[in-house]
């Protein structure tokens, strides 16, 4: 791992709090300040072409209990800014994916980071 200056260290941790201020801008209204969102969110849209099953998205979030993280998808899926269809071959199963809503915003927060980052 190459050794980089101060002045470069700076440069990240000043990018690394501006996009953790526009993620509270982008997501704060929906009340989801809580960087452990960005974790799940991120894994969603990573695996978008993917089938994700409700249980399989507690993985996503690792910085907080599975209790915790069972209560979270259930508000976001509640509020509908995750969305749940059952499988078409066993109504058990759950498949969860970000609402149009949340896709947008997440994409320009991407946006945002790419570009901040981008300048380093």
């Amino acid at each position: 791992m190459a050794v980089v200056s101060n002045k470069k260290r700076g440069a990240v941790a000043s990018a690394m709090l501006r996009a953790d201020d526009y993620w509270a801008e982008t997501f704060g209204d929906l009340r989801l300040n809580d960087l452990n969102y960005s974790d799940l969110f991120f894994q969603m849209w990573l695996k978008a072409d993917m089938e994700l099953t409700k249980t399989g998205l507690y993985d996503f979030m690792p910085g907080i209990s599975r209790r915790t993280a069972v209560k979270y998808v259930q508000d976001l899926i509640d509020r509908k800014l995750l969305r749940e269809e059952c499988a078409p071959d066993d109504k058990r199963v759950k498949y969860i994916s970000l609402s149009s809503e949340v896709r947008a915003r997440l994409e320009r927060y991407l946006d945002f980071a790419y570009e901040n980052m981008r300048k380093l």
